[in-house]
């Protein structure tokens, strides 16, 4: 072989192993980590996650909570004891929380007063007053418990005769009351307070009847470690 051919081959040779080894140079760069978008080698961090957290669910309104309750129980008492289901006055919503809980108030065809505490799925507590139209109508102003719920804390359920309740307070504090709806053509208005827990004592309720004001106290009930006293 010529002087002039040698030095070519050798030189060709040299080419290949020049451009093996950048071959294997940016093969192991690759394994380590990979190149930038601007073809400069990777630092071999894992890319942070682009997902964001998944928000939390938000609570379920009011108005969400009576519409999907209300069909509940609507459904279990009509397949359930026809003369428990609501009469022609339909049911009375006392209060619906964003627990998912709801409570409600109705009366039978027959006048019987019936109370029901529903939840998301099921219809935790139900009862009515074995009497129709009991308690018996009172003299204008009178008071009368009937239910007493735990829907949310605890709760009483009472009626009020030919009056309105426009203000109550607990030891000298306002409470706030609930006007449920009214029954005995108008002439009993149904209402609920609500404490966190079991409450003794009395509430002051202020009353309209007409033009004409008056106050007077609701028996709470005997137990509880919470106390309220009429305000003097």
């Amino acid at each position: 072989m010529r002087e002039g051919s040698r030095g070519a081959v050798l030189h060709g040779a040299a080419a290949r192993v020049a451009v093996g080894g950048a071959v294997l140079a940016m093969a192991l760069t690759g394994c380590s980590g990979g190149s930038g978008k601007d073809g400069s080698a990777g630092t071999g961090t894992p890319a942070a996650s682009s997902s964001a957290p998944a928000p939390t669910p938000s609570r379920p309104s009011r108005a969400e909570v009576a519409q999907r309750t209300g069909a509940l129980l609507t459904t279990t008492l009509g397949s359930g004891e026809a003369e428990d289901a609501a009469g022609p006055g339909g049911l009375m919503l006392v209060d619906a929380w964003s627990s998912g809980q709801a409570e409600y108030v109705w009366e039978t065809a027959d006048g019987r007063l019936c109370h029901a505490t529903v939840g998301p799925e099921v219809v935790g507590v139900r009862a009515c007053l074995t009497e129709p139209h009991q308690p018996p109508l009172g003299k204008s102003g009178g008071t009368s418990g009937l239910f007493t719920s735990f829907a949310e804390g605890w709760g009483r359920i009472f009626a009020v005769d030919h009056a309105k309740v426009t203000a109550a307070s607990c030891g000298g504090e306002p409470v706030k009351v609930i006007p449920i709806g009214t029954i005995a053509d108008d002439a009993r208005t149904l209402y609920a307070v609500w404490f966190p827990d079991y409450t003794k004592g009395e509430i002051l309720l202020t009353l309209r009847h007409g033009d004409r004001t008056s106050q007077a106290p609701f028996t709470l009930g005997d137990v509880g470690d919470g106390s309220c006293a009429a305000a003097p």
